[in-house]
Order: structure tokens, then C-alpha cells, then sequence
């Protein structure tokens, strides 16, 4: 135990000693902070410059991924929007097709109507000549009853 308090009262009368030293600001004491001051920030810089390297290395990953991912992406919705066109080719080909079949039925009905003008100026015909042998008829009939009164 003696040595350990001698140990200690050795380091504290050291202590004492250096901090009274380091009271005394002087030349030789300024330099020396200037010089770990001047090393210190070297560190940091050096410390400070890994670490841009890291994050730029960082960045420079993260650039690729995403640039890869977005080329993926891309291919995809490329693909689809191909997918979407060949559909909506196809589909206007059914279009095409069915406006086939109205145009086909156009004619049909064009047909048909000719087929109505045709035999509306037959039952006019018909009217017209009915009109005109009743009227004949009843011409007779008048004469006829005129005679015999």
C-alpha cells in the first residue's frame, strides 16, 4: 500500500509540475501547439477526405444501381407498351373486319331500299288506276240512273 501512495504522490507532484509548466505561455510552447494544432487538422483533413471518397464511392454505386434498375424498368415498359400495340393492332384489324360487315350490310339495305321505292310506285300505280275505275264506275252508274229517271 506504502508503494502505491508513493506511486501516486510521485504522479501528483508530477502533475503539479507540468500543469505549472503549462501555464507559462512561451514561444517554444506556441509552436509546439501550432504544430499539433496544424497536425490535428491534417488528420481531420485527410479524415475528413476519406470520407468524401467513401460517400462518392458510395454515390457512384448507387448511381449505377439506379441507372441499371431504371434501364430495367424501362426495357419493361417498353415490352409492354409493345405487348399493348400488337393488341390494339389486332384489335383494329376486328375493326376493320366488322366495318367490312357494315359496309356489306349498307349495300343490303341500299338493296332493300330500292326494293321499297320499287314497290311503293306500284301500290301508287295500283291507287291511281283503283281511283280512276271508280271514278269510271261511278260515271256509269250515274249515266245509267240518269237514263231511267
Amino acid at each position: 500500500m506504502d508503494r502505491l501512495c508513493m506511486f501516486l504522490s510521485a504522479t501528483v507532484v508530477e502533475m503539479e509540475a507540468a500543469v505549472a509548466e503549462m501555464t507559462e505561455w512561451n514561444d517554444g510552447r506556441l509552436d509546439e501547439f501550432r504544430e499539433r494544432v496544424d497536425e490535428g487538422f491534417t488528420e481531420v483533413g485527410q479524415r475528413i477526405g476519406k470520407l468524401d471518397q467513401k460517400v462518392d464511392d458510395g454515390f457512384a454505386r448507387l448511381d449505377k444501381k439506379m441507372d441499371d434498375g431504371f434501364g430495367r424498368l424501362d426495357r419493361k415498359i417498353d415490352d409492354g407498351l409493345l405487348r399493348i400495340d400488337k393488341k390494339f393492332d389486332a384489335l383494329d384489324g376486328k375493326f376493320t373486319a366488322i366495318d367490312g360487315k357494315f359496309t356489306a350490310i349498307d349495300g343490303r339495305f341500299d338493296a332493300l331500299a330500292g326494293k321499297f321505292d320499287a314497290f311503293y310506285r306500284i301500290l301508287i300505280q295500283a291507287a291511281v288506276a283503283m281511283t280512276v275505275g271508280i271514278l269510271g264506275l261511278l260515271g256509269v252508274l250515274i249515266g245509267l240512273v240518269g237514263t231511267r229517271l
